[in-house]
């Protein structure tokens, strides 16, 4: 305590962290984000995007066509007003749940590590213990390589996407490069 206001003593300074800390740190809480650094790299697929338009087109025409023809033939069952609008309004609901998790993927990177934020989880993965990107001859997305053999699907990053996906691909090997620990 600060001996004449009585108060907590504020350290402005703050100890950086290492890396084996911050492995550690990603090891006991994945779901977190141990950075404060600005982000130099995102990736979001445009493919994913315009499917997630076309999907909730086809959903909502779908839907809405239903709830038009509802009550044209009578078939002895009532059919009321609300039923109408229960249609597009279900319809609604599946696209805004279908646009929210097509919509979702992105890679994002920095000097601490990358983000990784898939249809389901966000995960945070400190440089150290990143292995690589790779991108397998005939696969729909990147991998983000990781001890034990084990990989981390890239939503953010489709071959579907084509040219941008390249250029995503080559902008994320210039920061494995630079901030990778040389091993």
């Amino acid at each position: 305590m600060a001996e004449q206001t009585g108060q907590p003593r504020r350290d402005t300074a703050q100890r950086r962290l290492s890396d084996e800390e911050i492995a550690l740190l990603n090891a006991a809480d994945p779901y977190a984000v141990v950075t404060d650094k600005p982000w130099e790299f995102e990736a979001r697929s445009k493919f994913l995007r315009n499917l997630s338009i076309v999907a909730v087109i086809v959903v909502m025409a779908i839907h809405i066509f239903v709830g038009a023809v509802l009550d044209i033939e009578w078939t002895g069952a009532t059919i009321t007003q609300l039923d109408k609008w229960a249609f597009p309004g279900v319809g609604l609901v599946i696209s805004i749940f279908l646009w929210i998790i097509m919509n979702r993927p992105r890679v994002r990177a920095n000097a601490d590590g990358v983000e990784v934020r898939n249809i389901i989880g966000t995960r945070f993965y400190a440089w150290v213990i990143v292995y690589g990107l790779s991108f397998p001859e005939g696969a729909r997305m990147a991998r983000l390589e990781l001890p034990e053999f084990e990989y981390v699907p890239l939503w953010g990053m489709q071959s579907a996407d084509g040219a941008s996906t390249v250029k995503a691909v080559r902008e994320f090997r210039e920061l494995e490069a630079k901030y990778m620990p040389k091993e």
